[in-house]
């Protein structure tokens, strides 16, 4: 057992004050005890180093000078400029040897087995920015020596507020590490790093909020300016983040990486535990489930993140993204699966059933109430610069189902170009290009589409709860708008289409029935409706169609089928929701419903059909025959008929004159033929007579 003598010292109610100031930094009591003979060995040996109520005082007045400053900022200056060549020569003199060679300064060894502070108050008052901080902190270090890990506890409770004490946020923090410090290395380790904290306060959005940060290991390397963290746990407001981050040149050229892991939470719950409003959405279950996976890496130059994979409730997306940020230009794909965008929009608005209620006139008049709110982000797309890819399966959006869309977009300046998208969608393809130009006062849109195969009725059905046609639709055109609002875009729309529908139908409305009720009511006649279907089936509808500031017009528009062929033309108004519209049905005793027979000339017939009235109408109601078309339509009928007849009574009486002309000719010839029969057997008996005659009287001679 070896003993050596130990300096022992205890201090109480020290105090120090700089110039004129009252005491800036006092405590009640200091104690430390030094070995002697170590330090003849360059060794520091500690048995204790005990600091109790400290307390400090600082404050720093409105131009910036704070109360341990003893001078002005520039005489300061001039002095810290001074003291640090002094300090450095001092350094350089304290290693130069006798024979004038020189030698790295080396620390000496250190061996403290108790490091206490104990209730350290710390007032600091600032005039500059007008806040009050006051800060409780407590200290224990045990064991410590270089190139070991020695453990170190902290807790820590801050107040911050303005000069009045009014405002406060209170902060309180437990720090618990094993803590190694490698001078010759000029580098220092914490491992099992644990970190709790709760912040309060009236103007924080969550109060109290509590966190823990944990880390197995957080290694710092000063002469490389590295930065290593390990095993990094976050864990706040139900948020848990597990993170491997890796720094290096920190101070002159940062770059770094990093792996974090979002465990599974609730965005629902965290809004609401931060005070932020909840968007209004259709499901309550929507935005309850998130998690995600990034692995990221970059400089002050440039970020890039792949992959990036996020789970939002039942919907997964994977991602790679590669971020310039001088200037700010990206380059994101994005690849994802099963999104219901319905869910996290509103609950669409209803009118209420109410008929004492006055409904709005537009209401009234059948158009539905426009949306007056901005559609296109103006000033967020002028921002962006960047390439955008997007892959998605199994999309959901104001009840269109859409199987998979491909988009590849660019965007710069305000304008962003979408070529090509493709959707797969009821059982059919949508091509097609588009641009969305908001660099001027109005923003613009240009589309260029092409469908091929979509089955229209599910889609009109799902999207805008219209069933009215059926059928594979193809379609090509192109379409422009302008305006950043529903009624504005559509008020706006033109273009030209061809519109080809096959093997569809008009549904709900069967212009057979109309036909044959409108013939029914001419002839004061009634018809049999259970005989006719509900729709018009037909084999081909095509038609080009003219959008001009939304009216659609439809020239040349053809419908073939079986026993129905249907031509028309009129007017649909895009921004009323509503149609004007008159078809010419002519009906060939329908082979498709059995049940309208009519006779041949009708046949040949095409019968006014009117269709009016809103979308949201029944559409067994929404087309009827024009009555007085029909009438003008039997009228000249029953006129060709009468010229017919009469034509006929003409010809068939021209016939019979002929006829009898004809009678009466042969009788007369037949008398003729007659009379010179009888004049020519007369004048042959004459002449038998006279022979005879002649031969009596020759006889006579002899």
């Amino acid at each position: 057992m070896v003993f050596f003598p130990w300096l022992g010292l205890e201090l109480e109610n020290i105090g120090v004050a700089l110039g004129d100031d009252p005491e800036i930094v006092q405590f009640d009591r200091a104690e430390f005890g030094v070995a002697i003979l170590p330090l003849l060995e360059r060794k520091i040996q500690v048995n204790k180093v005990n600091l109790v109520n400290l307390k400090a005082s600082l404050n720093k007045d409105a131009n910036g000078q704070g109360n341990w400053q003893l001078e002005s900022a520039a005489v300061g200056a001039a002095n810290s400029d001074s003291s640090s060549r002094s300090a450095t020569q001092a350094s350089t003199n304290a290693v130069t040897q006798t024979d004038g060679s020189s030698t790295p300064f080396k620390i000496p060894d250190v061996q403290l087995d108790e490091l206490r502070i104990e209730n350290a108050q710390v007032l600091y008052r600032d005039e500059q920015t007008k806040q009050l901080i006051n800060a409780v902190l407590n200290v224990q270090l045990n064991d410590v020596q270089w190139d070991k890990a020695w453990p170190m506890v902290m807790d820590i409770a801050v107040t911050q507020s303005d000069l009045q004490g009014q405002s406060p946020i209170k902060a309180k923090a437990t720090l618990n590490a094993n803590l190694t410090v490698f001078p010759e290395r000029e580098s220092l380790i914490l491992d099992s790093l644990v970190l709790t904290a709760e912040v309060e306060g009236d103007n924080l959005p969550a109060s109290p909020m509590s966190a823990k940060l944990s880390a197995v290991n957080l290694d710092i390397d000063l002469p490389q300016e590295n930065v290593l963290a390990e095993g990094v746990a976050l864990s706040v407001l139900g948020v848990n983040v597990d993170a491997k981050v890796q720094a290096y040149q920190v101070l002159s050229d940062p770059q770094f990486s990093a792996v974090l892991s979002i465990g599974e939470f609730n965005p629902r719950y965290l809004m609401t535990r931060l005070n932020l409003p909840l968007p209004d959405m259709s499901d309550d279950s929507a935005l309850t489930k998130a998690r995600a996976d990034i692995i990221f890496e970059g400089s002050l130059d440039s970020i890039t993140a792949q992959p990036i994979s996020i789970m939002l409730d039942d919907t997964k997306i994977e991602a790679n993204a590669v971020v310039a940020l001088s200037p700010l230009r990206w380059d994101v794909s994005v690849a994802g699966a099963n999104l219901n965008l319905d869910r996290y929009l509103p609950v669409p608005a209803e009118q209420a059933d109410d008929p004492g209620q006055e409904k709005p006139p537009e209401v009234a008049a059948g158009v539905s109430p426009k949306d007056d709110n901005d559609l296109i982000p103006v000033e967020l797309l002028r921002s962006l610069n960047g390439h955008v890819g997007l892959v998605f399966e199994n999309i959901t959006v104001k009840n269109l189902k859409i199987d998979k869309i491909e988009l590849d977009s660019t965007q710069a300046n305000g304008l962003i170009k979408v070529s090509p998208l493709h959707a797969s969608l009821y059982k059919g393809n949508v091509s097609s290009t588009m641009n969305v130009d908001v660099r001027g006062r109005v923003p613009s849109i240009n589309i260029v589409p092409s469908i091929d195969g979509v089955q229209i009725q599910p889609l009109l059905v799902d999207f805008m709860d219209m069933d009215k046609i059926a059928g594979a639709t193809y379609l090509t055109g192109e379409l422009s708008a302008k305006g950043n609002r529903i009624d504005s875009l559509m008020s706006s729309l033109q273009g030209d289409l061809l519109i080809d529908i096959k093997n569809g139908a008009l549904v709900g409305t069967n212009l057979t029935k109309t036909v044959c009720e409108g013939i029914a009511t001419i002839r004061k006649d009634k018809i049999d409706e259970q005989k006719f279907g509900p729709d018009t089936p037909f084999e081909t509808m095509r038609f080009p169609a003219r959008i001009m500031n939304g009216q659609v017009s439809t020239p040349g528009l053809k419908i073939s089928s079986a026993g129905v062929q249907v031509t028309g033309n009129g007017v649909v108004s895009l921004p009323n929701s509503s149609l004007d519209y008159q078809a010419n049905v002519a009906i060939a005793g329908s082979t498709l419903d059995q049940a309208c027979q009519v006779n041949e000339k009708v046949t040949q017939l095409a019968f006014p059909i009117v269709c009016k009235g809103q979308f949201s109408d029944d559409p067994a109601g929404l087309c009827r025959p024009d009555i007085k078309g029909f009438g003008q339509l039997f009228a000249d009928l029953a006129k060709a008929e009468l010229a017919e007849k009469a034509a006929e009574e003409k010809a068939r009486l021209q016939e019979k004159a002929e006829a009898e002309k004809a009678r009466l000719k042969s009788k007369v010839e037949e008398e003729k033929a007659r009379l010179k029969a009888e004049f020519d057997e007369k004048r042959q008996a004459e002449e038998e007579r006279a022979k005879e005659k002649l031969k009596e009287k020759l006889k006579s001679l002899f």
